[in-house]
C-alpha cells in the first residue's frame, strides 16, 4: 500500500506555479550509467525552484514468491520507516522542515521511492531516497505496524465488490505466474511474512544495477551527478536473481464471485501485450476507440448510450514488463449483467471482425497527441515518465516522436492490431454479485 508523505508548503506552491518549460522536442536528458550499473537520467527544468528524484527498481509484485504474494509491497512500504541514522520519526520530522514530500512503495513491476523538494534541498531529497533504497532498518515495530495498516486496508477493500473483481480476474487470468495476485497481497500471506524474508527480498531484488534514478528540476546536471556518485555509488551490486517465468494464455473461462450487492461487477478479458510490443501505437489507439475514449468509445456509446445498461464502462491494456491483461470493466444492475456482457462482447468481435473507420481513427489520434503534454506539465510527471521510458527502453526520442508515431499509425494497422490482439473465443470473464440471481441468466462459473 502507498503512503504518502507531503505538506502543504510545497503543494501550495505548485498549485501556484507556472506550467513546466518543455520545447517541442522534449526536454533535454542526459544518461549516466554508475559503476555499481544504477542509471540516472538527468533533465534540467528552470521553470519553478523545484527538483523531483523519482527512482525505480524492476521487481515489485511480479517477483513475489508464489507463497508469498505482497512481499514487494510490503518491503517497498517499509523503506521510508526509517533508514541508517533516522528512524521513521526523523524522516517525517525532516520532511515537515523541508515542505517536500517523500514516498516508497510498489506496483507490479517495480519499487519505486521518490521524493520532491525545494531546489536549496536538493542534497536532502537525494539523501532521503538514497537511504531508503540503500540502508533501511526494517526494524520490527515498523514491520508490525506497516502489515496491521495493510491488514487492515485488504479487509476495507473486501468489502468493495469492484476490488474482488479485479483480484478474481487477475487469478482467473494469470493462475500464479507473475501479475496474478494483488500487488498488496492476501491476509494469509501478509500474516506468514517474517522480518527475515523482508530482508531476504530487500537483498536479493533492491539492486544498484536493477534501478533507474530519473531527476528533474532547477539544478545543473553536473550537480545532479555529482551528488547521485556520492549518494549511490557506494550501494554495492548483487548478486544474480531469478525471474519469474510470464503466464500463457488460458482457455476461456467464466469465474461468477457471490456477493450481496445491487449491482454486479464485471470484468471481462484477457492476457494483453509487454510494453515493448513493436505494435503499442496500434494497439494503443485500437483500444481507445473500442473503450479507452471515455464518452466516445464504442463501448460507452453501445452499452450505456444506446442500452441504458451502465453509468461507466472502459477498457485498457495494461502497460508492463511481461504480457499484461486487457480489460474490460462496468457495473450494472444485476438483472442486466448478461445482457451488458453480451453487448461488450459483440463489440469486441464487431472490432476484431471489421476493425475501425477513419473517423475513429482520426478522433483516437486527435485525442492522445492533444492529451501527451498533460504528462510534460510538472517535475515530478516528467521524472515519472522518464524513469519509465529508461526503464522500457522507449528511447531517447521517444517524447520528441511520440506525436508523430501516433499520427503515422493507419487504419489497416488499427485493423491488423484488434485481429491480432483481441480474441473473442479466449475471453476470461469475472462477475461479482448474488449468485442466483446471476447464474439464472446463464453465467454460472465455470467448473
Amino acid at each position: 500500500m502507498r503512503r504518502v508523505l507531503a505538506l502543504a508548503t510545497l503543494g501550495t506552491f505548485l498549485s501556484h506555479a507556472s506550467p513546466m518549460a518543455v520545447h517541442a522536442g522534449g526536454p533535454e536528458v542526459s544518461r549516466v550509467t554508475l559503476e555499481n550499473g544504477l542509471r540516472l537520467v538527468l533533465s534540467q527544468q528552470t521553470s519553478v525552484p523545484i527538483v523531483a528524484i523519482d527512482c525505480l527498481v524492476d521487481g515489485g509484485a511480479r517477483v513475489d514468491p508464489v507463497d508469498r504474494p505482497g512481499l514487494a509491497a510490503l518491503t517497498a512500504s517499509l523503506l521510508e520507516e526509517g533508514t541508517e541514522g533516522r528512524t521513521s520519526q526523523d524522516i517525517a520530522l525532516l520532511i515537515d522542515s523541508l515542505g517536500g514530500s517523500f514516498e516508497t512503495g510498489g506496483s507490479s513491476d517495480w519499487i519505486y521511492a521518490s521524493s520532491a523538494v525545494l531546489s536549496r534541498d536538493f542534497e536532502t531529497g537525494v539523501d532521503l531516497v538514497s537511504k531508503s533504497l540503500r540502508v533501511p532498518t526494517f526494524a520490527p515495530d515498523a514491520v508490525e505496524r506497516i502489515r496491521a495498516d495493510t491488514l487492515g486496508d485488504i479487509q476495507s477493500a473486501e468489502e468493495n465488490p469492484g476490488y474482488v473483481s479485479m483480484r478474481g480476474f487477475r487469478k482467473a487470468l494469470f493462475g500464479d505466474a507473475p501479475y496474478g495476485h494483488p500487488v498488496e497481497g492476501t491476509s494469509e500471506s501478509l500474516r506468514a511474512i517474517t522480518r527475515d524474508e523482508i530482508v531476504r527480498f530487500h537483498g536479493t531484488w533492491i539492486r544498484p544495477e536493477r534501478t533507474i534514478c530519473a531527476i528533474v528540476g532547477d539544478v545543473e546536471p553536473a550537480k545532479m551527478e555529482s551528488v547521485a556518485r556520492e549518494k549511490l555509488s557506494a550501494w554495492a551490486r548483487g548478486g544474480p536473481a531469478p525471474e519469474p517465468s510470464p503466464a500463457t494464455a488460458k482457455p476461456a473461462t467464466a469465474v461468477l464471485i457471490d456477493m450481496a450487492t445491487t449491482q454486479a461487477n464485471v470484468v471481462v478479458g484477457q492476457i494483453g501485450v509487454a510494453r515493448e510490443n513493436p505494435d503499442f501505437f496500434a494497439i494503443r489507439l485500437m483500444n481507445h476507440i473500442l473503450g479507452g475514449g471515455g464518452f466516445t468509445s464504442r463501448l460507452v456509446n453501445r452499452v450505456r448510450d444506446a442500452h441504458g445498461l451502465a453509468y461507466s464502462v472502459g477498457s485498457s491494456f495494461d502497460s508492463s514488463r511481461f504480457a499484461g491483461p486487457f480489460q474490460v470493466v462496468l457495473q450494472t444492475k444485476v438483472e442486466s449483467a448478461g445482457e451488458a456482457i453480451r453487448l461488450v462482447r459483440e463489440e469486441i468481435e464487431k472490432l476484431h471482425d471489421q476493425g475501425a473507420t477513419e473517423e475513429e481513427l482520426h478522433a483516437a489520434q486527435d485525442y492522445l497527441t492533444g492529451n501527451f503534454p498533460q504528462n510534460l506539465d510538472s517535475t515530478a510527471k516528467l521524472a515519472g515518465l522518464l524513469a519509465q521510458i529508461e526503464y522500457f527502453g522507449l528511447g531517447d526520442d521517444y517524447i520528441e516522436k511520440y506525436g508523430e508515431r501516433v499520427r503515422a499509425v493507419t487504419l489497416e494497422e488499427v485493423r491488423d492490431a484488434a485481429r491480432e490482439y483481441l480474441h473473442p473465443d479466449a475471453l476470461v470473464q469475472v462477475v461479482v454479485g448474488p449468485e442466483e440471481l446471476l447464474a439464472s441468466q446463464g453465467l454460472a462459473e465455470d467448473r
